[in-house]
């Protein structure tokens, strides 16, 4: 299947922008990722392992407090100590909002069960000593420190798991910018690769079909119509290419139609011209001067040229007033019999003349038809005079009028002849202006405006004209007229 232009290059864009919203989306997707991680990070690793160190330094600090207070027995160190004991069960209860496993929170439950035990110790050496004022290490002093050393130990076990995963996470992170760069490095690059693939086909298609047109409108200005063979185009040139080819062909029937009409008219022209001027030039020089039979004879051939020159003008002024739509029309309602038989008696001495037998089939049921009677008249004149002209010796012109049967309000008008015919290729350019069928026999002259005007005449009372023909069988036009 063809694509348009349109269709082509949303296409190849939709394909750009598409890559362009997934490179987006990914991004997107992995910031939100780097942004997750740089949470955990800085808010439960950083965290976790802050609070740890704290945790392990405060374990220092209540050690060293305590034998001071045990040695001195001064309140002040006691009161320091039991200061830092609160700050440490609290930084317990915050680290375990940081920690992300079970396995560490295991651990710092296992840290709050020895601390508990620790402080325990404190208290009931505190209370022994303040009971009897005597203290007694070696019962306790072992204990205190085994505890403190697995409090400890606890606390470096969270920190290194802490720092692992911290350490981890900022690999994944690492990894995910390098991943994110590389793709869209990837993603950039597909999506110029196929701009331009999608550019340069388009281009080259369109660039190629145009410059073929180009040359071929070339040729056309240099009166050279002929036509482009198929091009591998999208659909918007190759209709283009279709209409040039149309219009190249309607050019050239156009100049086969000047050249004609130039023809027809010269020769249409230039014989009853010449015979004017030979007859004027007898005239003057005194020809047949004692014999004025002859004159009369000169004088009336002057007079028929004239005549024809006249006809032969006003044909063509009728034609383009047509064409134009400026003719002027007369309708009114009249019955048709009568303009058909005021036409059939002026033609007929030229079938009498050919021997041609000239046949009207009458009805007497004929509606009045709508029509202009002086065109029609033109329009009868026309088309018998062709029949005439086409029909050989001893044929036969019959006309027949058939009423509205069939109630479409339309009167239709047969001529139909024995002659040579019109070929079948021809039957559809008929009726253009300059078209002479002479079907290779000698035809007397004319310009080959008689049955384009009768379309005219039709077309301009709402009719249709059409015709049929069997070369060598002889053709049958038919018309139609309104009726009232």
């Amino acid at each position: 299947m063809q694509l348009t232009i349109f269709k082509r290059l949303s296409l190849g864009y939709g394909v750009f922008v598409i890559l362009l919203i997934g490179l987006g989306v990914y991004v997107a997707v992995q910031l939100n990722r780097l942004n997750q991680l740089t949470w955990a990070v800085v808010m439960r690793d950083g965290e976790t392992v802050r609070l740890a160190e704290s945790l392990d330094s405060m374990a220092v600090s209540l050690a060293r407090f305590e034998k001071k207070h045990l040695v001195t027995g001064d309140a002040a160190f006691f009161a320091r100590f039991q200061e830092i004991r609160t700050r440490f069960l609290s930084s317990q209860l915050t680290m375990q909002n940081h920690l992300e496993s079970d396995a560490l929170r295991a651990i710092l439950d296992d840290i709050g069960t020895l601390s508990t035990a620790y402080f325990a110790l404190i208290d009931r050496e505190r209370e022994r000593m303040l009971g009897d004022g005597r203290r007694q290490p070696d019962i306790y002093h072992d204990r205190k420190a085994e505890v403190l050393d697995q409090i400890r130990l606890s606390l470096q076990t969270i920190m290194g798991e802490a720092r692992q995963a911290r350490d981890q996470k900022i690999l994944r992170s690492s990894h995910i910018s390098v991943t994110v760069i590389r793709v869209g490095i990837i993603t950039i690059g597909i999506g110029g690769l196929i701009g331009l693939f999608v550019s340069f086909i388009n281009a080259r298609r369109i660039n190629h079909a145009i410059q073929r047109l180009q040359l071929k409108t070339h040729d056309v200005a240099n009166s050279r119509f002929s036509t482009l063979p198929p091009i591998e185009s999208p659909p918007e040139i190759a209709a283009l290419t279709r209409d040039f080819n149309r219009m190249c062909d309607r050019l050239q029937e156009l100049n086969d139609m000047k050249e004609d009409f130039i023809y027809h008219v010269s020769h249409e022209l230039r014989t009853p011209l010449t015979a004017i001027r030979e007859a004027s030039s007898m005239l003057l020089e005194g020809c047949f001067r004692e014999r004025p039979d002859s004159q009369d004879q000169l004088l009336t051939i002057v007079k028929d040229e004239c005549d024809r020159l006249i006809k032969s003008i006003n044909r063509m002024l009728d034609l383009s007033r047509m064409e134009a739509q400026m003719m002027d029309y007369a309708f009114k309602a009249i019955a048709i019999l009568p303009v058909v038989r005021s036409c059939i008696l002026k033609l007929a001495p030229i079938a009498v003349a050919k021997e041609i037998l000239l046949e009207l089939t009458p009805n007497d049921a004929l509606p009045k038809v709508h029509v202009d009677p002086d065109r029609l008249y033109q329009l009868l004149e026309n088309l018998l005079g062709n029949a005439l002209k086409f029909t050989e010796a001893g044929g036969k012109v019959c006309i027949a009028l058939q009423p509205d049967i069939d109630n479409t309000g339309f009167l239709q008008v047969q001529i139909s002849d024995t002659g040579c015919g019109i070929p079948q290729n021809a039957l559809k350019t008929i009726f253009d202006k300059f078209r002479r069928i002479d079907s290779g026999q000698e035809t007397e002259r004319g310009t080959g405006l008689g049955l384009s005007i009768a379309k005219h005449i039709v077309m301009a009372h709402g009719g249709k004209i059409w015709a049929t023909s069997q070369p060598g069988n002889g053709s049958v036009f038919c018309f139609t007229l309104p009726v009232v």
